[in-house]
């Protein structure tokens, strides 16, 4: 009897130790991904005027409005003329196609016609910014310890502005790129309006499939999750889906002295708690579990061996992940109340109460299927308009036109890790992917977790410096597109 407790013992000791030894091979494996086809070291950067004509553009107070019928149009009309002023040899040389009148498209020819095209994007329009709050004035492009300061510094003149830079500075040294380039800028991208899809129409209508559409999204971070302490590039290969649903609750309404618990502004309480205590399936997809990888390589021993093992370890990362908003955001569908109206009087019940939920769809399901939950919180008799509704795009692959992204990011900011995601926010690059294959979200510049957060809120701003590498990032684009290889 003796002898078979130790054999036990001994074979659950050997056990145990077996399964260390797995776990810790599998936690030594978790590396970065290498660049499959390294590009050399760059210098490249913008110059000092090169910030000074990004400072000119960012002066245009090129707020759309669409729900403002006064919008002032003048700045766009007025965008191209300028452009043209700043940026000489871009508008004079590459073929200008202006769509839905605001819409700016640029072709520059390549060397090989025979080649599939790439197309680099950005928008020139921006949200509103009431200068009440803000240090700066938000168009005056105030520049101060090494910042500047404006709206539209980080979403997305700056892109743009770099894109412009970069083409101005390769035609100043009479270089021709490998494959067509063309620049595609909307005008109204902060609304949600229609011009990029102009711009897909245009591409399907010349019979133009591009090899590789790059848009904003994702940009170099320097304090990622899991408290990795390396700057990470992170490029968006989706985005989830968007919708504004508009909750209409109904009763007979009355004075205040005689509620009851069929107001409509119980109802709509009532609805709205279920649907938020509620939470849709958590959902762990390809892209997030790379994500997660790609962290963990520059994590600590105790991060790889979570992340190396991840057959033992999902469970618990998927709490962690659920446990904070963020992170929250990346594994389910998320329904955020935006907007509560009842009675406008304190001693009177309201005919009807009203809400407003901004619904970011997770990859796996359909615009449809959110709003279902929805529906399934209130009785028969809820009224649910949509807004805007666009299903989450499709998921880009990591092959060739992502191992290029990678390879430039790589020259451009060599300590920088590399890893894909799927982007909460919506871009005009939804559009693309519904017609196209190869589409990113990825802005080469640094932007710092203090800077982010100013995004569509007030002092929104980017480093001098910032721009001026992200500069060099878009000149070792399209100067390397011999090297791109798609599939």
């Amino acid at each position: 009897m003796a002898n078979r407790k130790a054999i036990k013992t001994g074979l659950a000791a050997g056990s145990l130790v077996a399964l260390a030894a797995v776990m810790l091979h599998n936690a030594d494996e978790v590396k970065p991904t290498p660049i499959k086809k390294p590009l050399p070291q760059s210098e490249a950067c913008g110059t000092d005027e090169s910030v000074d004509r990004f400072c000119e553009m960012l002066k245009m107070k090129t707020v759309w409005g669409r729900e403002n019928p006064n919008a002032d149009h003048t700045p766009f009309d007025n965008f191209v003329p300028r452009m043209r002023e700043l940026y000489p040899l871009t508008f004079s040389k590459l073929e200008l196609t202006m769509l839905k009148t605001y819409g700016i498209l640029l072709k520059w020819e390549g060397q090989n016609p025979e080649l599939d095209p790439i197309v680099l994007m950005a928008h020139h329009d921006v949200v509103e910014a009431n200068p009440t709050g803000w240090n700066h004035d938000p168009f005056a492009a105030d520049i101060e310890n090494g910042r500047i300061y404006a709206r539209g510094t980080l979403d997305t003149k700056n892109l743009l502005a770099g894109i412009y830079e970069a083409t101005e500075t390769l035609l100043s040294e009479g270089f021709t790129p490998a494959r067509t380039v063309y620049l595609w800028s909307s005008n109204c991208e902060e609304d949600n309006e229609d011009t990029t899809v102009y711009a897909v129409n245009y591409f399907k209508d010349h019979g133009i499939t591009p090899a590789l559409v790059m848009d904003e999204g994702g940009a170099i971070v320097d304090n990622p999750p899991l408290g990795v302490k390396r700057d990470m590039a992170v490029v968006g290969v989706a985005e989830k889906g968007l919708v504004n649903a508009f909750i209409t609750v109904r009763s007979a309404g009355g004075h205040a002295s005689t509620p009851s618990k069929n107001d409509a502004t119980v109802k709509l309480i009532e609805g709205l708690s279920k649907l938020m205590s509620t939470q849709p399936t958590s959902r762990m997809n390809e892209p997030l579990l790379a994500m997660l990888h790609e962290l963990a390589a520059y994590g600590s021993t105790g991060i790889k061996l979570v992340f190396g093992n991840m057959w033992l370890f999902r469970p618990l990362v998927m709490k962690v992940l659920e446990s904070n908003s963020e992170t929250s955001a990346m594994v389910r569908t998320t329904y955020a109340l935006t907007e509560l109206q009842g009675s406008p009087t304190a001693n009177v019940l309201p005919k009807e109460a009203h809400a407003t939920v901004n619904i970011r769809i997770d990859p796996a399901e359909t615009v449809q299927q959110a709003v279902n939950r929805i529906r399934d919180c209130f009785d028969d008799d809820v009224e649910i308009v949509l807004k805007d509704p666009n299903e989450p795009s499709r998921i880009s692959p990591r092959d060739g036109a992502y191992d290029y992204i990678s390879s430039v990011i790589h020259s451009v900011y060599p300590n920088a890790g590399i890893m894909p995601y799927i982007q909460s926010s919506c871009s005009d690059a939804r559009h693309m992917s519904r017609a196209f294959d190869h589409v990113y979200r990825f802005g080469g510049m640094i932007y710092h977790g203090d800077q982010r957060k100013t995004i569509h809120g007030q002092d929104e701003n980017i480093d001098v410096d910032s721009f001026k590498r992200g500069v060099g990032f878009y000149i070792e684009f399209i100067r390397n597109l011999d090297s791109l290889e798609i599939g």
